[in-house]
């Protein structure tokens, strides 16, 4: 344990002994940032009303949070998460004034005696400072101060991985998305436009300089999905006829990008198109959908997706897959919106489950590409993808930490649900499930154990060692197999006890036949005909001569 871990353990103890008078078992930083503790546990969250000035030319904020929530619990001492250089300067509860004290990032309010489990209650924070630069949105979090390529402000947020507690004190953990959803204020100058989630109910001048701008969410977001733009904006909308009926869609860009903008707008329709059929509605057809034009390349903030792949085709110009298809289409504009059902409407409770959010994410790429090119390109770019793919590090960690998650949590993520959908054999069947997966889930948050076992319970194949082989393990099964005299000989290498999955060879004729093979070698005859493996299976293939 370093210095700084030992002086931030010994508060914790001194604080929890001496000024909350409860029992809690102490932890390490990382896991009060990551896990649903005692500070956490005891109440659940219902709404939020953030309501903040902005200081543009100081680069500060100032604000007020309101947080309704409701006692599930025993319990009175709440965590709050702010960062430095951001500061709580006042709690209050009823019109009273409530103690707090601070570590860091975390905050520990008292609110002196346990509530009754059931009612409502709230808490009101006042706050302000000058809130983290981001140095590389999004990969780096915090607030992006910029100019436009006419020298005005252009402002936005980017926090998912390091906290929506880099600019506003909240609850931070997955797991407790608002109920009741989010009223969201601003204060900014009044020849700027201020653009956040949900809808827009007012914008009224508050004196000479400055305009307040009032959105709201009715819907349950998560923390790092609220998002704040303030930019010289103009609208481009229209209503989208869809599954749930009339939809807002709305496309926020700077005004010297309106046209490249509205030349790019019909692809919002082709996406939701495209998405609706395969996966089902759009989720959050009450807050509308919107893109918003950002300095930084994008990001999946809930109802107001971030755009700045700079009006190009592909990733930013380029096709990650290097099959082709990948610069069809905009990448930015489909893979955050494909978010809007996986990362946003269904959330994994713990961090670590990144994987749900980005590896489906991801293939709803390939299902962009196949609804625009048809099966065989959609194959042709996942497979492309796998270049991308380290093997590294597992796709899951270790629960009740703040875990910075690999980079395979795309393209493995993609390629583990392009398998199994392979293995189905039934494409019918494999939409129908990720269609009952995002009702099963709809505005919740789950578990990979509980998301696993409804893949299994839907397709109803054993795919328990498969999950675990490519989503706790990093080696990728390899089919090391030999002929002899028209006998061919397989078995699966690099993998866990009692692993099966299987594959498909393919005949001279291009006939396709399955072949179950385990981590016990099988033999079978060949008949003179074989040609090769069916690369729609992601694995390695090791002929031993």
């Amino acid at each position: 344990m370093n210095l700084k871990s030992f002086i931030l353990l010994s508060f914790f103890f001194f604080f929890f002994t001496t000024y909350c008078q409860i029992p809690i078992t102490i932890l390490s930083v990382d896991s009060l940032v990551g896990s649903n503790h005692a500070g956490r546990n005891w109440w659940d969250l219902q709404h939020y009303t953030i309501d903040i000035e902005t200081d543009i030319d100081n680069k500060r904020l100032s604000g007020i949070v309101s947080i309704k929530y409701k006692v599930i619990g025993s319990g009175h001492v709440m965590m709050i998460d702010l960062q430095a250089p951001m500061l709580i300067t006042k709690v209050t509860s009823s019109g009273k004034i409530i103690p707090f004290k601070q570590q860091g990032r975390f905050w520990w309010i008292d609110k002196n005696s346990e509530g009754k489990v059931g009612k409502i209650d709230s808490i009101m924070i006042e706050y302000n400072g000058s809130p983290k630069v981001a140095s590389n949105p999004p990969w780096d979090g915090g607030l992006i101060w910029n100019k436009d390529e006419k020298g005005r402000p252009y402002v936005g947020t980017a926090c998912q991985g390091d906290g929506a507690s880099l600019w506003w004190p909240c609850k931070e953990i997955q797991s407790d998305e608002p109920d009741m959803g989010v009223d969201l204020f601003f204060q900014a100058p009044k020849d700027l436009t201020v653009v956040s989630n949900g809808r827009l109910l007012s914008s009224t001048i508050v004196d000479a300089v400055k305009k307040r701008w009032h959105w709201r969410v009715t819907q349950p977001i998560n923390n790092y999905n609220v998002t704040m733009n303030i930019g010289q904006y103009e609208r481009i909308a229209e209503i989208y006829e869809g599954k749930k009926g009339p939809l807002d869609v709305s496309f926020y860009v700077l005004d010297y990008n309106l046209e490249k903008g509205m030349e790019l707008f019909p692809e919002i329709k082709l996406m939701l198109e495209c998405f609706e059929s395969r996966i089902g509605p759009y989720p959050f057809y009450e807050d509308g959908y919107k893109m918003i034009e950002t300095s930084f390349l994008g990001m999946e903030h809930q109802s107001g997706i971030a755009y700045g792949n700079k009006f190009k085709r592909g990733y930013s110009g380029r096709d990650r897959s290097n099959s082709g298809y990948g610069l069809l289409w905009d990448f930015i504009l489909v893979h955050e919106s494909g978010h809007e059902w996986f990362g946003n409407s269904i959330t994994s409770k713990d961090i670590n489950d990144s994987w749900i959010h980005e590896g489906f994410t991801t293939y709803l790429e390939t299902v962009y590409t196949e609804c625009l090119s048809g099966k065989e390109a959609a194959e042709k770019y996942v497979i492309g993808q796998r270049k991308i793919i380290t093997n590294k590090k597992p796709l899951i960690n270790q629960y009740g930490v703040n875990f910075d998650a690999p980079g395979d949590i795309y393209d493995k993520g993609a390629s583990l649900i392009h398998t199994i959908r392979t293995i189905m054999d039934d494409d019918e069947k494999f939409f129908a499930m990720l269609q009952n997966i995002c009702k099963k889930y709809y505005h919740s948050s789950v578990s990979s154990d509980e998301l696993e076992a409804y893949m299994i319970k839907e397709s109803k194949l054993n795919l328990k060692p498969i999950f675990e082989q490519y989503l706790r393990h990093t080696d990728i099964p390899t089919l090391q197999y030999t002929i002899q005299d028209d006998v061919m000989t397989l078995a699966w290498t690099k993998v866990i006890p009692d692993f099966k999955m299987p594959v498909l060879l393919v005949t001279k004729q291009g006939n396709r036949k399955w072949i179950t093979a385990s981590d016990k070698p099988v033999s079978f005859r060949l008949n003179g005909d074989f040609d090769h493996w069916d690369e729609n299976i992601y694995c390695e293939y090791k002929l031993v001569e």
